[in-house]
């Protein structure tokens, strides 16, 4: 590091920001590849999405007569809600195997089945089993194993790897129109990290809602310092509600996982009746945004705070055996899950929008990749399917890390970095405005609550020159909300996780489409696969210039 008057300067070759598999495992293959490796996240290495993920991560490793990777695609495509990319969907989807071995490798322990297979989980959505799992703490096995990992490759070489933890991403830098590093908060100050190649993997935007199954630090930074750069999003519109969170008062909006369903736990009412057979063939494994919006409807119509998730339909035993953190969490709020029902409600989970992102990883700004859940690549479309998230997020890690090496840049040294600060808009109550975008930007949208929502964002909110993360963070979170609230106006229809109560069905004619927006410029998207040619530029003409993307539609609608 050097160190001068405007703050502290770090050069490296990669620059990855984010700590959640998508960005702990980029980090380790780069490092393995033979490239120098900067990891820099918001707080501690164990702080994402990923450490709190329950459920598993979804893949084919070995077909059968039951299951393969094409039923595994079928699945993912039906749960999509037609805005699924094949090509990409399929991609992913057949780096299940490769994934899991590699996880494996770098030990993470799926639970296995007494003749030494994997023992497979069910979820909504899905057709077979196929989520592999380490009970129901998953997401934290996978954490764990590769923060040991990155810290030892740390001790072998620290001239090539370097961790940086509580650094916060204030703003992309550009050269010559290529993104060429990032400035942070860092220790009461200012840290600069120069680089030809910036990956971002920070994950999601949960806490734009009042209730939400997300930790404090998913406010969609990424997406945010992107945006400003220049980078286009899309499928903003699609914010996914998990239907089983905790719902006392008091309590946060604790995740009880979907597998919980998968094993047979039931949904039931107030008057104790299962329902979710009125509203969907698959009954309780119907995929998330049906079972959410049963839920809602079921509350709307029986004047209830909740519903129940009743686990009593299995055994003690087997309760405690699959799920025992989510059996000791739920006594921490007195609850009993193995002789008494859960009271749950939907909270926002996943976001299926985020910066527009090829199959490789690469963003509409050169130099600048997105993976994870801060990305958008086309394969969750308007509704994930269950534990596709850290299947994608590893398999884009091992994909991104090979575009890198093959795209090596040479004559980024010298280039001249321009920092800039600038003002920017913050909500004068957080409170407010997360209650307001859960009220009027949540399950359940229309033109006057999104109307209303994006004049009130703006009119209570107030100019800031702060430099600090807080103020930043509240910052990205009232930009990104207010995207997308514009995004779902533009939405005249009722798709996926996207449901219009003005326009409550699904119009194929006219919005079979994505929308992306780069600055104040929205356009729709024709399907197909999204795929940047090396020598882009900036959206649109990228999209126009792809021959794999065809015309962009107008966007008078």
């Amino acid at each position: 590091m050097l160190e001068s008057r405007s703050g502290t300067f770090i050069d490296t070759t990669v620059l990855v920001i984010g700590s959640g598999i998508a960005g702990l495992l980029t980090a380790i293959e780069l490092f393995d590849l033979g490239m120098s490796v900067v990891l820099a996240c918001k707080g501690s290495l164990t702080q994402s999405n990923t450490n709190w993920a329950q459920g598993g991560l979804a893949g084919v490793t070995a077909p059968s007569c039951t299951d393969s990777i094409d039923q595994h695609l079928a699945d993912t495509i039906k749960s999509g809600a037609g805005l699924v990319d094949p090509t990409v969907a399929r991609t992913v989807i057949g780096g299940a195997a490769a994934l899991i071995a590699r996880l494996a490798q770098l030990g993470v322990a799926f639970d296995r089945t007494g003749d030494g297979g994997f023992d497979l989980a069910r979820e909504g959505g899905h057709s077979s089993a196929r989520v592999h799992h380490t009970k129901d703490a998953t997401g934290r096995s996978i954490v764990e194993a590769l923060v040991s990992q990155l810290k030892r490759r740390q001790q072998d070489d620290q001239k090539r790897l370097r961790v940086i933890e509580n650094a916060f991403a204030l703003q992309l830098l550009k050269s010559n129109q290529r993104v060429c590093g990032c400035r942070f908060a860092f220790a009461g100050g200012t840290l600069v990290v120069s680089s030809p190649y910036t990956v971002l993997a920070t994950g999601g935007v949960g806490q734009l809602f009042l209730r939400t199954t997300n930790p404090a630090g998913a406010t969609g930074d990424g997406i945010a310092i992107a945006y400003r750069a220049g980078a286009a999003l899309v499928d903003l519109e699609f914010t996914q509600f998990h239907p089983t969170a905790l719902c006392l008062p008091g309590a946060p909006s604790y995740l009880v996982s979907e597998a919980a369903r998968g094993a047979g736990a039931v949904l039931k009412d107030k008057y104790s009746q299962p329902f979710m057979h009125r509203f969907h063939p698959d009954g309780d494994l119907a995929t998330r945004d049906i079972v959410a919006r049963a839920i809602q409807s079921t509350m709307l119509e029986q004047k209830a705070d909740c519903v129940f998730l009743d686990m009593t339909t299995l055994k003690s035993a087997e309760l405690w055996k699959r799920f025992p953190n989510i059996l000791k969490s739920l006594a921490t709020f007195g609850i009993d899950a193995t002789t008494q029902p859960v009271p749950v409600c939907p909270a926002a989970h996943y976001f299926m929008g985020g910066i527009l992102a090829d199959m490789h990883g690469r963003s509409t700004l050169p130099g600048l990749f997105a993976i994870g859940e801060c990305a958008s690549n086309g394969l969750h479309g308007a509704n994930r399917l269950a534990s596709n998230s850290l299947l994608e997020g590893g398999v884009m890690a091992m994909k991104v890390s090979r575009a890198i090496l093959g795209d090596h840049c040479s004559d980024f040294a010298g280039k001249k970095i321009g920092i800039a600060s600038a003002p920017h808009l913050v909500p004068t109550d957080m409170e407010c405005f997360r209650r307001a975008m859960y009220e009027n930007a949540g399950l359940l949208r229309d033109r006057y609550c999104l109307n209303n929502l994006l004049k009130n964002s703006t009119d209570n909110s107030f100019v800031s020159s702060s430099q600090d993360a807080d103020s930043w963070s509240k910052a990205n979170m009232l930009l990104v909300g207010s995207r997308m609230a514009a995004a779902a106006l533009k939405r005249e229809e009722s798709r996926g996780s996207h449901c219009r109560s003005d326009y409550p069905e699904r119009n194929d004619i006219t919005f079979a489409n994505r929308l992306a927006v780069c600055g104040e410029k929205w356009e729709w998207l024709e399907t197909g696969p999204f795929e940047l040619p090396t020598d882009r530029a900036l959206f649109p003409n990228a999209l126009l210039s792809s021959p794999k993307v065809g015309k962009v539609q107008a966007s008078a609608r």
